[in-house]
């Protein structure tokens, strides 16, 4: 008797390859996006959280120091026009220069009327590695007003707040001739010179094609002030408390120091997103997360900094608003006296 041959069958039916397919397709489309997402919320927040510990970190250094202290903000240097920043590095304000002796004095041209003046020094021009810029502040007889230097090495002096000088250095806004006389001209007198912060060690680079979007970074409470000119390097500056005193911006205009009255915020989000033109309409699309502005995607934060204790917080952006303050719903809910 011959045996019998097994004819069971091996492998699938067209019919069952297809469900199969079919099944690993719609996991495709139901799965794979969120993991993506996910994915780009955890880079994200990741990014957050070294920002806002670099931000502390700068903070504690400041505290119980003498001068200022804090942290500057810079684009790329590949991209100097760039409106994000990757850099992140230490900053601090040097010592008050007063001079390179004792009887070191500045004397005010008393041929010249008006805002700007020139000035010379008893003991000779001011050496270059003293790094006296424009910009730098000075004050006479140590009391008074600070006046604003003009040109690198500070032969050149002019009023603060008024014509000529920045109308945003708010500490002395409205100061004018009249109301704020010169020192005497033709006669030297003691002066100190406060020079702008000066980046120190090397710097912190944001990790996984994050940046810190500064067109839409800024400051304040009713109003919002952004930082949307290309290229601007910005310094935050804590005084000995921790408390922050100044936000000091440089671009190809020239340089600038602002008192702070409210809090700061910082956008920590995608690279690609930060180079959309925020000077155009909006392109946000709920389903396309290359479009759009960063502080309308739930996987971008918020890093804000009080001004009063210098105390960081960190958020993610609420998604899908019209306007930037809105995206800060959740930022701004966890600050003192909830952000206002």
């Amino acid at each position: 008797m011959l045996p019998t041959t097994d004819h069971r069958r091996c492998g699938m039916t067209l019919v069952e390859l297809l469900v199969v397919v079919a099944i690993i397709g719609l996991l495709a489309v139901t799965v794979l996006p969120n993991v993506a997402s996910s994915t780009e919320s955890r880079r994200s927040r990741e990014a957050a959280r070294v920002t806002s510990s670099f931000f502390a970190k700068a903070q504690s250094r400041a505290i119980g120091r003498p001068e200022w202290a804090g942290f500057t903000i810079m684009p790329p240097a590949t991209n100097p026009t760039a409106l994000y920043a990757l850099d992140l590095f230490q900053a601090n304000v040097p010592q008050v220069y007063r001079g390179e002796s004792y009887a070191a004095t500045a004397t005010i041209n008393p041929n010249d009327t008006g805002f700007t003046r020139g000035l010379s020094y008893y003991d000779g021009t001011i050496p270059a590695a003293r790094n006296v810029r424009a910009n730098d502040l000075i004050r006479f007889d140590g009391r008074g007003p600070w006046y604003e230097l003009t040109v690198d090495g500070g032969t050149g002096v002019r009023m603060r707040g008024t014509t000529g000088g920045f109308n945003n250095a708010t500490e002395l806004s409205g100061q004018t001739e009249r109301n704020t006389p010169w020192p005497t001209a033709g006669v030297g007198h003691p002066f100190e010179i406060l020079r702008q912060p000066m980046r120190n060690g090397t710097p912190f680079t944001i990790p996984d094609g994050r940046c810190i979007d500064l067109a839409w970074s800024g400051y304040g409470n009713g109003t919002y002030t952004r930082f949307p000119v290309p290229g601007t390097s910005i310094t935050l500056l804590y005084d000995a408390t921790g408390r922050v005193r100044q936000l000091f911006t440089q671009n190809a205009s020239g340089a600038s120091r602002v008192t702070v009255t409210g809090p700061v915020f910082f956008l920590v989000g995608r690279v690609d997103r930060a180079n959309n033109d925020p000077t155009l309409a909006s392109t946000y699309d709920g389903k396309d997360d290359t479009t759009g502005f960063n502080w309308q995607y739930a996987d971008s934060f918020w890093v804000s900094i009080d001004p009063a204790s210098g105390l960081v917080k960190t958020a993610e952006c609420m998604p899908g608003q019209a306007t930037v303050v809105a995206s800060q719903q959740f930022i701004r809910s966890e600050m003192p006296a909830g952000g206002r």
